[in-house]
């Protein structure tokens, strides 16, 4: 899984949940996420954020 950056995972966010959501996570995510590391893989699940739900709201597309 790749590393992304948390820009970029905030604009997933903004697009799946929107803006208010995106907001709310934006202090609690690191610069960088591994997708493969369990801490950020666990940070995420706590979020919500897993990959199933996030590419379900963007309907399939992530």
């Amino acid at each position: 899984m790749p590393v992304i950056t948390k820009t970029h995972a905030l604009r997933v966010i903004r697009r799946a949940y929107g803006p208010d959501h995106a907001q709310s996570v934006a202090e609690q995510l690191p610069e960088r996420l591994d997708m493969a590391n369990p801490a950020d893989a666990a940070l995420l699940y706590r979020l919500g954020l897993t990959p199933d739900r996030l590419a379900s709201a963007l309907g399939g597309e992530l």
